[in-house]
């Protein structure tokens, strides 16, 4: 599916985006600039942010993750 049309981004392109950032850094912190910026464009009109927001945010919960292997440790835990 085509997510945004002035860039031929489709959902396949941020799912894998999503894996690669989450693969290099478990704790990086997704927005759709770094997803941008990941693929090597810029958003045009922006009216495709909140789509690539909800495909990123979905994938990120129900896709496979490397952040999900790593155990979560409040900050207020003990070590």
């Amino acid at each position: 599916m085509i997510v945004c049309s002035c860039t031929m981004i489709t959902s396949k392109d941020v799912a894998e985006a999503v894996s690669a950032l989450r693969t290099k850094d478990p704790f990086v912190v997704l927005t759709p600039g770094v997803i941008y910026r990941h693929l090597g464009v810029r958003p045009s009109c922006g009216s495709c942010l909140p789509l690539i927001t909800k495909l990123m945010v979905g994938y990120d919960e129900e896709g496979p993750s490397a952040a999900a292997s790593v155990p979560h440790r409040s900050r207020f835990e003990e070590p």
